[in-house]
């Protein structure tokens, strides 16, 4: 499977071009996308910028040589590229497993073409079949974004840092980061215009109608998936 990960990146990679802006997310399969973006600038002269989803993403760029832009620099990009935890029929999302998923969505939404590269166990009929959905949510909100998401019918649990800390996982950006979990779920763009609405979520997991495009690999190859 990690040979077919690694097609699904390379083939992502593939369609930059010269002078792009290319959004850069996190994940194992996106690290094969960055590693095919670095080998293409030194054999083939290849020129672009990339904006990193995340803190660990920067870290690579740095390590591979890929130029980077800050994010709040750039009004537009020309491709994204990014992973999933879960990805329904329509290319609807959910992502935010690795808490990058406020910046990842500010990534998506500047970039003309959204392409997701990820393995065939993300894909789900019906989003909320196996995860949960990642919020990211300002200090002083997180007793009403508890309140509002139970009312939506959802269970909001604080997620922990684990070894790395104790107390709460915090974001890039210095705010709470929780999952709610809402079973399967059938309305997900219904869903996702309740939780816009919530003052204090700055940011949730669930990317609906963003991604035109994912390569998906799997144990017959890699699958193109375009809408």
């Amino acid at each position: 499977m990690a040979n077919l990960k690694q097609q699904a990146g390379i083939a992502a990679a593939n369609l930059a071009q010269n002078g792009m802006g290319i959004g850069l997310g996190t994940g194992s399969t996106v690290f094969f996308a960055l590693e095919r973006l670095a080998e293409r600038q030194k054999t083939e002269n290849l020129r672009f910028f990339g904006v990193s989803t995340s803190f660990s993403t920067t870290l690579l760029c740095r390590k591979m040589g890929i130029e980077l832009k800050d994010c709040g620099c750039v009004s537009h990009l020309d491709l994204a590229i990014d992973g999933a935890d879960e990805i329904d029929p329509d290319l609807n999302l959910i992502k935010g497993r690795g808490a990058a998923h406020l910046l990842e969505k500010i990534v998506a939404s500047l970039a003309r073409r959204f392409i997701i590269v990820a393995d065939c166990a993300k894909k789900v009929k019906n989003l909320g079949e196996k995860f949960p959905v990642p919020m990211e949510i300002l200090p002083a909100a997180l007793g009403l974004a508890e309140a509002e998401v139970k009312k939506l019918g959802g269970i909001l649990k604080i997620r922990m840092a684990g070894d790395c800390k104790d107390g709460p996982a915090i974001s890039d950006s210095g705010n709470i980061i929780a999952d709610a979990n809402f079973g399967l779920i059938k309305e997900p763009a219904a869903l996702c215009k309740e939780l816009d609405s919530i003052p204090g979520l700055v940011g949730h997991g669930l990317f609906i109608g963003l991604a035109k495009e994912a390569f998906i690999a799997g144990e017959a190859g890699v699958e193109n998936i375009s809408l």
